[in-house]
């Protein structure tokens, strides 16, 4: 399958079968503002279930893809979106809303629509006050960076249940550490989990305020369902697709995409990801139209795209995947003239070191250096970038 490049920022999940024990569940409040609907107040006064999708992690990606799924829905009284924000972001915007500038048309979530929670067990909590006959989320939504990886687990049992289905937006190749971890956590049980890879410019401009600047489309993957009776890896079934293609159906402005093979899309994006990423951070922090508009940080990129490639291909062999679905040797030159037109785009992990925060070092970069060296793949250039990466996180502790 080729692909059609309109965007950046991947974000991508895999796990294993057989993840989910039952056992206890996390029973944490605390005193919060939150806002309710028109749609949650009117719901239980009608015989229709309410159906429910948490958004957990509603900063730049997740207030984009969630406040464009709760415009969609704005006028149900059988949908509610909740979303899950933090610090500062919650603060902010249980008193004034989300406000989202955007290439395909500006929205606002005003504060009295707005659900907002700054826990996912008072999400849970006060969805089981306003209705006695509770049942679990329809759909979570996790939008994160992977440097909050090992949060995540605690954070969406409270909002599961063996008919949950969960969307994992977030850099890297995550899927080993996120699995170990899905094991360990008694009392996560989920329908199936699938990996996003968000195609956009989006950044958060200040508390509440998101400005999406490029592209938007969505590509989503199957890691694990459990409907699936083969346990391979990444495997699924027609009714996994038709609930993720029924969710993004109704959201007109996000061009959304099923990839059938969501290790190839994982790598694919990663073609992007490591050599623009990388050099960016590698260099102190520069935008992307500075790295395709100089002759020797140019060449770097297809030198680290094309070790990409060479790394994506022998993982997808390895998996058992046929020849077929390898990464195409004209990935590197969609990705160059597509960054060719972004023009001073600055990526997150370089808006990370300016801003001092921890940057996704280990999943969005050291484990594919380390998935490269054990499949003897060799790739020098990145791993020189991710020396100079790791030293820049070393020296500012930006973990």
């Amino acid at each position: 399958m080729h692909h059609q490049i309109v965007a950046l920022s991947i974000l991508l999940l895999g796990l294993a079968p057989n993840l989910f024990a039952s056992g206890f569940s996390l029973d944490v409040t605390s005193s919060s503002k939150t806002h309710k609907s028109a749609a949650a107040a009117t719901a239980t006064d009608t015989s229709e279930r309410t159906s429910r999708i948490a958004i957990v992690g509603a900063g730049a990606v997740g207030s984009y893809y969630g406040g464009r799924i709760w415009e969609s829905v704005r006028s149900s009284s059988s949908t509610d979106v909740l979303f899950h924000l933090r610090n500062e972001h919650y603060a902010h915007c249980v008193e004034n809303g989300i406000s989202v500038t955007s290439i395909d048309g500006n929205f606002v979530i005003p504060s009295d629509e707005l659900l907002a929670y700054p826990t996912t067990e008072d999400m849970a909590k006060s969805v089981k006050d306003e209705d006695e006959d509770f049942h679990a989320f329809d759909w979570v939504i996790v939008a994160l960076k992977s440097s909050s990886l090992d949060a995540v687990p605690e954070l969406i049992k409270p909002l599961t249940s063996p008919e949950t289905r969960v969307l994992v937006i977030m850099n890297g190749l995550i899927e080993d550490d996120l699995t170990e971890m899905m094991r360990e956590e008694q009392g996560l049980e989920c329908k199936a989990v699938y990996g996003g890879m968000a195609l956009i410019c989006s950044n958060r401009l200040s508390p509440g305020v998101i400005d999406h600047s490029y592209a938007g489309k969505l590509v989503v993957g199957v890691a694990y369902s459990t409907d699936a009776d083969d346990d391979g890896y990444c495997k699924w079934v027609e009714s996994d697709k038709k609930a993720i293609m029924d969710l993004f159906e109704p959201v007109t402005p996000v061009p959304f995409e099923f990839e059938d093979n969501l290790l190839r899309g994982r790598w694919w994006k990663n073609c992007w990801n490591l050599p623009f990423n990388g050099i960016s951070v590698a260099m102190g922090g520069i935008t992307t139209d500075r790295i395709v508009g100089d002759p020797s940080l140019r060449k770097l990129a297809y030198k680290v795209m094309d070790e990409t490639i060479a790394t994506a291909n022998a993982d997808l062999a390895k998996h058992g995947f046929p020849e077929e679905d390898y990464l195409p040797e004209d990935t590197r030159e969609q990705m160059m003239v597509f960054t060719d037109t972004m023009g001073a785009y600055k990526p997150s992990t370089m808006l990370d070191l300016h801003a001092r925060k921890p940057m996704e070092v280990k999943y969005l970069f050291k484990t594919a250096l380390d998935r490269a060296t054990k499949l003897g793949v060799p790739v020098p250039h990145l791993e020189t970038l991710v020396s100079q990466i790791e030293a820049f996180q070393r020296y500012y502790k930006l973990y």
